[in-house]
């Protein structure tokens, strides 16, 4: 709860001198309303049960995001004051993984992503929540009850936290489900690794060096792996911090705070964890709205295999809310060049080779 306090604190102090393209007028007086009820949305669900939390939760983040539109300067003035949501969710479902969102073609939700400058759900595509659980960082190791996944990755350059160049990361939060499929094979654990678009020219290694057999390292979330992008045997894609848009990676919760997500649909690029936990409080919060019964049992931890997970989220959520919307804000309001994601073309120096 300090953390969060303090977080809050810090956006708070952006109110008196907001950043971008809210410092005047009708973009400036909505950037100042929508912190101030994400923070008193954000007071409320700390206050209240897991049968409302989801509710509170996702409408402190929604005006959190109408802030963000309001503060992009890659969002004109003809386009910012966004009307709708831009997903909706289907809630026929009995269990939580099987609740399912379709995105629209415009709305909060696309407008937050061409701030951000990632890519969003395809129009009309429909995703569950076993499919976005696993991309949310805040549940590693805490699943949904369901089937093998492709979970969000913590991706550390290989200098982090340093800035500067680099070629080489670790990889984390491998599921122990690998492993136990693929064994040590580096020709089909490197096909998993395929799945992540910002993994698709790297190779497997140890301390540089290539081996026939994969070494797993354990961690306590699942395993870890190194990886390095290459050519002729030879390190040549370098990296700068400030350029892993180049990779589809934004930094979720802080500037050093990155993952690799496999992409949904008909998406390119790796959904975003900031957007894959807009899409999930969307769900859960009409979950609880329009279908109370099957929710109250959702989250009877006595009766429901998915409760404990439901919970943790509920729990975290508060946190991820406020510390990613801190990010988000400093990154969206940063003037630059698009990135791959938002169809920006890269130099061939840029670009991965190998």
């Amino acid at each position: 709860m300090e953390d969060v306090k303090a977080t809050l604190r810090e956006l708070r102090s952006l109110r008196f001198d907001p950043p971008g393209h809210a410092k005047k007028g009708a973009r400036r007086t909505t950037f100042q309303a929508a912190l101030e009820q994400c923070e008193q949305f954000l007071a409320a669900a700390g206050d209240a049960g897991y049968a409302t939390r989801p509710v509170q939760l996702f409408y402190a983040l929604s005006q959190a995001c109408r802030a963000v539109v309001a503060a992009s300067p890659r969002i004109g003035n003809q386009q910012w004051n966004v009307h709708g949501h831009g997903l909706r969710a289907r809630t026929s479902s009995t269990s939580v993984a099987d609740t399912t969102v379709a995105a629209s073609e415009s709305g909060l939700f696309q407008s937050v992503a061409t701030a951000l400058q990632v890519e969003a759900l395809a129009p009309d595509d429909v995703v569950s929540l076993r499919e976005l659980w696993p991309l949310l960082p805040e549940m590693a190791g805490v699943a949904l009850p369901g089937n093998f996944s492709t979970p969000a990755l913590l991706f550390m350059p290989s200098n982090w936290p340093n800035p500067g160049p680099f070629s080489q990361a670790e990889l984390h939060w491998i599921p122990t489900q690998v492993r136990e499929r693929y064994g040590h094979d580096r020709t089909r654990v490197g096909d998993f690794l395929k799945q992540y678009p910002a993994l698709h020219n790297c190779e497997i290694t140890r301390h540089g060096i290539t081996a026939e057999r994969v070494k797993w390292i354990e961690h306590p979330l699942g395993l870890s792996l190194d990886v390095e992008w290459r050519s002729n045997d030879s390190p040549v894609r370098v990296f700068e911090s400030q350029s892993t848009r180049n990779l589809g990676l934004v930094p979720y919760c802080g500037p050093d705070d990155w993952y690799v997500t496999p992409p949904l649909g008909q998406m390119r690029q790796g959904l975003h964890p900031f957007l894959a936990l807009w899409a999930t409080l969307l769900a859960l919060s009409s979950l609880a709205r329009y279908e109370p019964a099957p929710w109250s049992r959702m989250i009877d931890i006595d009766r429901s295999a998915e409760a404990n997970a439901l919970e943790h989220l509920l729990d975290k959520a508060a946190e991820s809310i406020s510390r990613s919307v801190l990010n988000v804000l400093t990154l969206s309001t940063a003037e630059g060049r698009p990135s791959v994601a938002a169809g920006g073309s890269p130099s061939d120096d840029e670009h991965p080779r190998g």
